[in-house]
Parts: structure tokens; C-alpha cells; sequence
């Protein structure tokens, strides 16, 4: 059963990514991609991180920028991964010679 706390109105997806791609430019220098990705809990938003070292907390100013458990309404998520896997993970082309 989901939690009522993240039940109520909830901004449209793209209204949602867009706000928050805007908020990542504003306060991270690195790249970052955003998404909505799906588990157990249901659809959420992802703002994926690509920093040096994934292990690592994030800078105070980052975690107090981006602590908030919901986004317009929607599932929070922050996700750390190191330098490159967005363009050769995420947005990499799918291939069927393999």
C-alpha cells in the first residue's frame, strides 16, 4: 500500500522534470539528468547525479538544496553514479548486435 503522504495532487511529468532540471542547473555544476523511473512504491521522479565519488555524501549546501522528499507532488529520488555513466548508460543507443 502506498503512503499517504505522497498520495494527493501531483504536477503533470513534464511540468515536474522541467521544474526540476531548472532547480538542478541552479544549485549543481555537473551533469545531471532527470527522469521517472518506476519500483515497488510506484512511479517516481530521479535526478541522477554524476559525481566523483558516488560513496561520498553530498556538500551540505547540495543536501539542504535538494532535500525534499517529494517534487511537485511526486516520489523523490536522488541518485549519485560516477562521471560518463549518463551518456554511456542512460542515453547510450540501443543496440541489437549483441
Amino acid at each position: 500500500m502506498a503512503s499517504k503522504f505522497f498520495s494527493g495532487e501531483k504536477a503533470s511529468k513534464e511540468d515536474a522534470e522541467k521544474s526540476l532540471m531548472q532547480h538542478a542547473a541552479g544549485i549543481f555544476d555537473g551533469r545531471f539528468h532527470v527522469r521517472f523511473e518506476s519500483d515497488d512504491g510506484g512511479n517516481h521522479i530521479v535526478l541522477i547525479l554524476e559525481v566523483e565519488d558516488p560513496s561520498a555524501p553530498l556538500s551540505d549546501f547540495l543536501r539542504d538544496s535538494l532535500a525534499e522528499p517529494k517534487w511537485a507532488g511526486w516520489r523523490y529520488i536522488i541518485k549519485k553514479v560516477p562521471p560518463g555513466y549518463i551518456d554511456a548508460i542512460l542515453l547510450c543507443v540501443k543496440r541489437d548486435d549483441y
